[in-house]
């Protein structure tokens, strides 16, 4: 039954039951109120025009009641309506967001299996644009002007750094099979003014090697870069396993008889799934445009 039928129901019920009151109170009144039935008829009124205008307000106060049922409903059907089809575009943006970053993974996957180096420059582009996106922070293979000799590479395991002079690797709380590397790195100690800060922790646990020693300009200008690359912070994409890992820079290398571009800290490695079975060390490493220190350290699920 609609609401309009049941809100009509108990209106038609009131009007009937005043129209039997109506009779006997009619009845009445003539008997008892002489007085008033005078007064009625001076004032060219009937008892009549008495009965239709309760009768009209009986019927007016219904329809505002109708209304105030059906009014609310329609309001909730069209409000639900809404978030249906909220909720339908939201599912389609997300299945083509979806589709859109499975493509690109999939064209990152044959980015990493070329050739040590640079992508063709249109590919690069699009990939940073892409990549800028799905992070949702600026990244880039050339920043202020500085590049490195490759973007494109194969990442070796390098073992946990020192971070001050009197570090040892049971201070280390992860990956302690990795061991420790005998000389601090290329870039000093990780410590801020001697103190060993959260920051200095999350810098070591997540450092990138990169051959900066073998830049065309690095012993010329060597004053100039060498605290620029400090710290500065870079992300590897490891498409095959659809991980990504935020680091910095903190040592220099490897050497190019190992046949590696880039080092990556045991825990890059191992929680980026660098050395994985699919993955086989191939990763695109890019710099981080963060000039307000705001992207954290530490790996990123892409899928």
């Amino acid at each position: 039954m609609s609401n309009s039928a049941t809100a009509s129901a108990p209106a038609t019920s009131h009007i009937q039951e005043l129209e039997e009151r109506y009779q006997r109170l009619h009845q009445d009144f003539q008997k008892k109120h002489k007085d008033a039935k005078k007064w009625l008829q001076k004032n060219n009124t009937a008892l009549d025009d008495v009965w239709l205008i309760g009768k009209q307000l009986v019927a007016a106060v219904s329809l505002a009641g109708q209304i105030a049922m059906t009014q609310p409903v329609e309001a909730r059907v069209q409000q639900q309506l809404q978030v249906i089809e909220e909720k339908q575009k939201d599912k389609l943006l997300s299945e083509i967001t979806e589709q859109e970053q499975q493509e690109i993974l999939q064209k990152m996957i044959g980015y990493v299996n070329s050739p040590p180096g640079h992508l063709p420059k249109e590919d690069e582009l699009y990939l940073e644009q892409q990549l800028t996106d799905m992070f949702g922070f600026e990244v880039a293979a050339e920043l202020e002007g500085y590049r490195l000799n490759h973007s494109v590479g194969i990442m070796g395991g390098e073992q946990h750094l020192r971070r001050f002079p009197t570090d040892s690797l049971v201070q280390h709380d992860a990956y302690i099979e990795a061991g420790m590397a005998p000389n601090r790195g290329a870039f000093g100690w990780f410590t801020e003014n001697g103190q060993l800060t959260e920051t200095a922790i999350q810098r070591e646990k997540y450092y990138f090697a990169v051959q900066t020693l073998y830049l065309p300009d690095w012993y010329t200008n060597y004053a100039e870069l060498k605290p620029w690359y400090k710290f500065r912070k870079m992300v590897a994409i490891n498409p095959a396993e659809q991980m990504a890992v935020v680091g910095v820079v903190g040592d220099a290398g490897p050497a190019l008889w190992v046949k590696k571009q880039f080092g990556g800290s045991p825990e890059i490695i191992r929680e980026g799934k660098i050395w994985s079975p699919k993955s086989k060390g191939r990763v695109l490493l890019f710099f981080i445009n963060d000039p307000e220190d705001r992207v954290p350290l530490g790996p990123i699920k892409l899928g």
